[in-house]
């Protein structure tokens, strides 16, 4: 199962460091993402190609591991970082990261290699929308530490909506996972992240399970203000090592009385030409209700992307 970078850290501790390249050489890797869309409706950036990527370069010595990932992109913020941390394996069972990470709130990751469809999910596009960072990111120091069934992190990060106090002080942010692993084919996570703007208090439950080519998910995210309840159901079949379908259904409940559930389904079928490229085809329609505007990504229309996504 897909885990993030701060999941990584803790699985260091159990086993190998987080970079397998040999110690004191740093490795070079990353990913191009091409693709298509179209819009029903048609509009901006309807019917046209699309291109970004990263670069992502990191080395261990010792009991370190340091890592900066880059994005590239064409709208004029290539360049950007969007990690920027060391993981020190400080004991047998204990990793220490700080800098800027991605957020271990929330079920999907932020990278397309590592994306179980084109699209991002309602849910994690809610999380996006409450970090100031570009991209679900958060800066701070998290402590990471467990054992193969059960792992917890505990982080110290700047308010992830950017609070600050009356003097222009950066307010604080406490996030908390735990992972709970009962079985090789299930995982279980539970986050919660404080803040002092917008959605206030985030609480998310994610859980995921794969028997015989089949993969289940579930994600639930609820939160203090604006957002009631945000949640999607997916699964996967891996019809070989190469091909796989997909399908995933999500719902939006906002705060706001009278506001009707937003909802998406999206199909999905991905296939590897190479081990380095990948070709995926997503259909999704969205349905906003009452709702006037795109609620997390919903909008009421469909879309069609071809998706090409090729790694280094």
């Amino acid at each position: 199962m897909k885990k993030n970078l701060i999941t990584l850290a803790v699985a260091a501790t159990l086993a190998s460091p987080l970079a397998v390249q040999a110690e004191d050489s740093a490795s070079v890797s990353g990913f191009v993402d091409i693709i298509y869309t179209n819009v029903g409706d048609g509009g901006a950036g309807s019917n046209a190609f699309g291109a970004d990527g990263e670069i992502d370069v990191q080395a261990t010595k010792g009991d370190v591991t340091v890592r900066a990932d880059v994005d590239l992109r064409l709208d004029g913020t290539s360049g950007q970082l969007e990690q920027a941390f060391f993981a020190w394996k400080a004991m047998d069972a204990v990793t220490v990261i700080g800098g800027v990470f991605n957020n271990p709130i929330g079920q999907e990751l932020e990278d397309a290699p590592d994306m179980e469809f084109t699209s991002h999910s309602a849910v994690w596009n809610i999380l996006d929308g409450q970090t100031v960072l570009n991209g679900n990111n958060i800066a701070g120091v998290a402590v990471a530490g467990g054992n193969e069934m059960f792992t917890g992190t505990l982080a110290v990060v700047n308010d992830i909506g950017g609070a600050t106090d009356n003097d222009n002080s950066s307010k604080n942010s406490i996030a908390a996972v735990l992972n709970v692993n009962p079985m090789d084919s299930l995982a279980l996570e539970l986050g919660y992240v404080t803040q002092d703007t917008s959605a206030e208090n985030v609480l998310d439950f994610n859980a995921q399970y794969g028997i015989a080519g089949f993969t289940l998910g579930l994600d639930v995210l609820m939160a203090d203000k604006i957002v009631d309840t945000a949640y999607n159901v997916w699964g996967s079949f891996a019809i070989n090592d190469k091909a796989a379908v997909k399908a995933r259904y999500e719902a939006v409940d906002l705060e706001a009385s009278g506001a009707d559930t937003a909802s998406k389904y999206t199909l999905y079928g991905t296939y590897s030409v190479e081990d380095n490229l990948s070709v995926a085809l997503e259909y999704s329609q969205g349905d906003l209700g009452n709702n006037a505007t795109s609620v997390a990504g919903i909008i009421d229309d469909s879309t069609v992307t071809l998706e090409f996504i090729g790694t280094f």
